[in-house]
């Protein structure tokens, strides 16, 4: 392991005992933040304090009770607000940081009939909090099981300690620290859901039961001997429900044939009407050729009792029409003497 690894890792167990405080929690300052305190049991919570650490003295910084409600000391009112004050959730928040708060915080959660909870958190630099990026081992598993991580030692000698941490982004909880004396620290949020063997110089095993969506992030073990420190980093992920991912395939294929039927009864329709609009053309052009030819025939027999062009003759005849209304077609033995003789034969007779 490198000089930078072995220092970070170093700093992370000596924050564990900073003052004489086992430290719970340690967050990086920023301009909004945020220190966990849940209370992880199912008892009455009667007061809640929240006390800063000094050098010489404790500073009270602001005080829940269920009845009187929320005090807040004058040097932070304005700076702090509790999000879930009525609740188990008794987080204190920061609305803009400063490098004054850097240090230790106390959260005391006195309950009924449990006696009194308490929580350490480290608000640190931002340049001390180091987070390693390597993640060497994937876990996968479902909300509300179980899961269990086992750290090999590469040290090659004695033990002296091991801490496992939960990793977030801007906050590393400890969740137990063994020492070679078989002494285990825990921290506060993992003591009631968490079992560890450090009993073996080979190897650590820690489980997590009940886990919840919080729990899905990085996890890492640091063993440390004589001479060396072995780091190790596992990501604990959420893992596909059988029945729910068969439910997730069927319901795809379905929709899928679905979308299958539908694109098929658009391509049959859209090709029928298309085959039906060309039969309508087809049928109106040979309708139109049809009618066409039969007017081309009746105009040819009418033209050939007539003199003249197909043109300028018609024009001519119209207009003879017009001025002699009398008109015969077709008729061989008519003249205009056959209305002359009857007349002259009774003249004669006469």
């Amino acid at each position: 392991m490198d000089h930078a690894a072995l220092f970070i890792a170093v700093l992370q167990l000596c924050r564990t005992n900073v003052e004489g405080k086992f430290v719970d929690s340690t967050v990086k300052l920023t301009e909004k933040v945020k220190l966990e305190c849940i209370y992880p049991k199912d008892a009455v919570i009667i007061q809640t304090s929240w006390m800063k650490f000094n050098v010489t003295h404790k500073e009270n910084i602001a005080v829940l009770h269920p009845i009187y409600g929320v005090h807040i000391e004058d040097k932070y009112n304005g700076r702090i607000y509790f999000e879930n004050a009525s609740r188990e959730d008794k987080s204190l928040s920061f609305i803009k940081s400063t490098l004054e708060d850097i240090g230790l915080y106390f959260c005391s959660i006195v309950t009924y009939p449990d006696g009194i909870w308490e929580k350490v958190i480290e608000i640190i630099q931002p340049d001390a909090f180091e987070i390693s990026e390597k993640q060497n081992t994937h876990v996968f598993t479902k909300p509300g099981g179980d899961v269990a991580l086992t750290c090999p030692y590469k040290i090659g000698d004695s033990v002296q300690q091991v801490l496992w941490e939960r990793i977030k982004a801007d906050q590393v909880d400890t969740m137990v620290l063994c020492h070679s004396s078989g002494k285990q620290s825990f921290g506060s949020d993992f003591k009631e859901r968490t079992q560890v063997d450090c009993s073996d110089q080979a190897n650590s095993m820690i489980v997590i039961q009940n886990i919840t969506n919080s729990d899905f992030v990085t996890y890492r073990c640091i063993a440390t001997g004589r001479n060396k420190t072995y780091v190790m980093s596992f990501t604990v992920s959420a893992t596909w429900d059988h029945k729910l991912f068969i439910i997730y395939i069927a319901g795809g294929i379905s929709a899928a044939v679905l979308l299958l039927v539908f694109l098929l009864i658009f391509y049959i329709t859209t090709a029928y009407c298309k085959n039906r609009k060309k039969r309508k053309r087809t049928t109106e052009a040979l309708s139109k050729a049809l009618y066409s030819t039969q007017i081309q025939s009746a105009n040819s027999y009418g033209i050939s009792n007539f003199h003249g062009t197909r043109h300028t003759g018609r024009r001519g005849e119209e207009s003879s029409l017009r001025q002699t209304e009398e008109i015969y077609v077709n008729c061989k033995n008519v003249s205009h003497k056959s209305k002359t003789r009857p007349l002259d034969s009774f003249l004669r007779m006469k």
